[in-house]
């Protein structure tokens, strides 16, 4: 059955780039134009920093500052802190490659990384303000898109994932004896590693991106469906594509809200399928990062449809 479902599902794509190349050829277009103007400038230059950081050794300095509070709050070690701080700055899917890269290191243990990587992963602060908040929304406060999403991120872990974790955790003492007893390598030497490393994930992460543009411009153009399955179905394959069209759906604005919150939690399959290329090799499961993200879909559409019950203003 598995065999005949990869064989049809072959054929379906075949018949798509075959007679439907207008469709194909603008939802190309669209998603390397995605990947060139937005992704690479915003996603490149944090790998290259984080790469960097991990490989010389001063990422424990960004772990230490941050472990006294986050220890207490979600019990996290000190490199679990710079993972979380990474993936809170700087967006799909250095979150989840940060965690990777410190669980092949041997600098978190593997629940760790697993955990971490359910809550750390989301769309960057900037796309959240500016182009959920702004552009989509059209929000006064769009300040209140990046509390909400990132809000019940961390409520996720604090509700629903920690406690699945082990208390095995390395302490603080035996893990800022090893940030700073490990050997490191030259600063020119980390960068010029990360370089390449980064070149290699935003690459891939580009090739997805494409991809799924073709599916959301497919489903947006030909699939006969209703406009509100339609606005679901874009919001759940791409993030981007998903706020585009919800900008132009007529709806009331508290749903819209409501809706938007839910898109911008979950990031869309693109976003999926971006982490998922970046954990191979580490072990950490997908599976187990997708049971988080639904239940911070859940979270963050009940804490959108909360702050519109109590009435305040988001405009």
């Amino acid at each position: 059955m598995k065999k005949k479902l990869i064989w049809i599902s072959i054929c379906l794509v075949l018949a798509v780039l075959l007679f439907c190349p207008a469709v194909v050829n603008q939802g190309s277009k669209d998603g390397l134009l995605l990947w060139f103007t937005v992704v690479l400038p915003a996603l490149f230059p944090f790998m290259v920093f984080s790469g960097t950081m991990m490989k010389t050794g001063a990422a424990g300095g960004i772990g230490h500052l941050l472990y006294p509070f986050l220890h207490r709050l979600l019990g996290l070690s000190e490199n679990g802190c710079y993972a979380m701080a990474v993936g809170f700055l700087s967006g799909y899917p250095l979150g989840a490659k940060t965690a990777a890269d410190l669980l092949q290191d041997e600098k978190i243990s593997y629940e760790e990384a697993q955990y971490v990587t359910g809550f750390c992963n989301n769309a960057s602060p900037m796309f959240l303000l500016e182009y959920i908040g702004v552009y989509c929304m059209g929000l006064t406060k769009p300040w209140l898109v990046l509390v909400v999403v990132y809000g019940t991120a961390v409520l996720n872990a604090f509700l629903f994932l920690r406690k699945k974790v082990p208390a095995g955790y390395q302490n603080r003492q035996n893990v800022v004896k090893y940030c700073y007893q490990e050997k490191r390598v030259s600063v020119m030497d980390a960068l010029d590693q990360s370089i390449l490393n980064s070149f290699v994930t935003v690459t891939k992460v580009g090739g997805y991106i494409i991809l799924f543009s073709i599916l959301a411009e497919f489903v947006e153009k030909i699939l006969p469906c209703h406009e509100f399955a339609k606005l679901i179905g874009l919001g759940v394959i791409e993030i981007t594509t998903g706020g585009e069209y919800l900008k132009a759906y007529p709806m009331a604005e508290p749903v819209k809200w409501i809706i938007a919150c839910g898109i911008a939690a979950f990031g869309g399959l693109s976003s999926v399928a971006q982490t998922y290329s970046v954990l191979q090799g580490s072990g950490i499961k997908i599976s187990g990062y997708l049971r988080a993200k639904l239940l911070h879909v859940l979270l963050a559409v009940m804490a959108a449809a909360g702050v519109v019950l109590a009435g305040y203003r988001i405009r």
